[in-house]
């Protein structure tokens, strides 16, 4: 009995098999088209996607830096799966992973790309395969920091110091890079100041044709610096110079030294400028001992600029062409008209004796009274005898004498010259008689 059951059975599978099968395998399928039909298979591309690179510290430890080349750090990330699944995917789901461990001989790092969510049902695909590496030697080293004013300060003013918290930076990237710098430099603005500047400046690296250095490898220990600006006032003062000595006999230094340049603007603070009108120059370089003939010397005035002080203009550099005009000395004989309107006595108030009377006598013997004067050309021309007047000092000549009072006789007193002669000097000196007469009482009548 059972062996008849069971044989029915196995005719009830066997028979028909083929059609049994091929209804299970179409009704698979039918399953699959309608699933893919209430959920079908699509694509979204995430752009700009970045590649996390990790174990770095593989090759920072070893004193090796890398660079990422041709932006391989960035990709863009197709992913494929059922449209459900695709829906609840967002960009910061994705992520793209570079294992610097797995780095090749040829600098490149496989790119790994999953999800936060059903990795397993979803596909990923990536623009670019690989992230592609520069690895190099780490350099250190260090820069002098370059301040650079940009701008005018106000009118009348000038920048007298621009002085960094610190001078120097330290910087750390890749050898091929560091090797590239030339000079670190901060920029400050200046415009339209009158006043002192303390203020903050970014720090840029730039290579030798002044082009700037954006590299985010490269490391600076800090990447701004504190600059405090002085701002100072200006003056145009002129240049004086002493000449220490004379020339030879004969000869005078004619007018003062000319130079060129006549003028300097300085600089430095109010309080300072206010007291200062000209800039002194006593320089051995003026020495015209025994000298018959004009003398120039190139003379540096840097140093004669008083504490406190600078040129407004730093591209002068203080050299001054300075002549000293030398002027052989003449003679000139003047003949001045002897009378009193070019010569008397003089006497201080109240002193003039009453009873004495008083004659010059060169007056009454001679027509003119000559003196012969000395000195430029352009001094000895410029007198006219016409103008020289010509006086006795007796108070002088009275305490020379060691007299207590004038008493009648015959004197010599000599002679001093008004102003017009203040520009030459004379070859002598010069004196006049002076006699002195009692006064003839009148008889009583």
């Amino acid at each position: 009995m059972k062996n008849s059951i069971l044989k029915k059975a196995v005719r009830l599978v066997v028979n028909n098999f083929g059609l049994k099968i091929l209804a299970v395998i179409v009704s698979c399928g039918l399953w699959v088209v309608v699933d893919n039909i209430n959920d079908p298979l699509d694509s979204e591309t995430f752009y700009n996607v970045p590649v996390d690179i990790i174990n770095a510290d593989l090759v920072t430890n070893e004193g090796k830096v890398y660079d990422v080349l041709d932006g391989t750090d960035v990709v863009n990330v197709t992913v494929r799966g059922k449209k459900s699944l695709l829906s609840y995917v967002a960009k910061e789901d994705i992520r793209a992973v570079a294992d610097m461990s797995e780095l090749t001989f040829m600098n490149t790092i496989g790119i790994k790309v999953s999800s936060t969510r059903s990795n397993s049902d979803l596909d990923f695909k990536t623009n670019i395969d690989s992230v592609k590496l520069a690895i190099e030697n780490m350099r250190a080293d260090q820069k002098p920091i370059k301040i650079t004013i940009a701008g005018e300060p106000a009118e009348g003013y000038v920048i007298g110091e621009a002085k960094p918290s610190q001078n120097v930076v330290r910087i750390t990237g890749p050898e091929s890079q560091i090797e590239q710098i030339d000079h670190v430099e901060a920029v400050i603005s200046v415009n339209g100041y009158s006043s002192d500047i303390n203020t903050s400046a970014e720090l840029k690296l730039y290579d030798a044709e002044n082009k700037e250095i954006r590299n985010s490898s490269i490391k600076m220990n800090i990447t701004t610096v504190n600059v405090a600006v002085t701002i100072l006032g200006t003056k145009i003062v002129p240049l004086s110079f002493v000449v220490p000595d004379e020339p030879a006999e004969g000869y005078v230094v004619s007018g003062e030294p000319f130079s060129m340049p006549e003028t300097v603007t300085i600089a430095g603070r109010s309080s300072v400028l206010d007291g200062i009108s000209k800039i002194v120059v006593s320089d051995p370089a003026l020495s015209v001992e025994d000298r018959t003939e004009n003398m120039t010397a190139v003379i540096n005035v840097k140093k004669y600029l008083p504490s406190g002080v600078q040129f407004a203009d730093s591209s002068f550099g203080g050299n001054a062409s300075v002549t000293v005009g030398i002027e052989q000395l003449v003679t000139k004989e003047l003949r001045i008209p002897a009378n009193s309107a070019h010569f008397a006595a003089g006497f201080a108030a109240g002193g003039e004796p009453q009873d004495l009377k008083l004659t010059l006598r060169e007056l009454a013997n001679q027509e003119y009274y000559t003196i012969r004067i000395r000195g430029t050309r352009a001094a000895v021309d410029a007198v006219n005898a016409d103008d020289v007047i010509g006086v006795i000092d007796m108070n002088a000549l009275l305490e020379k004498l060691g007299l207590a009072e004038w008493v009648p006789g015959v004197y010599q007193g000599e002679i001093t010259f008004n102003s017009v002669l203040d520009e030459v000097t004379l070859e002598q000196p010069y004196h006049m008689t002076v006699v002195l007469e009692a006064m003839e009482q009148e008889a009583d009548e």
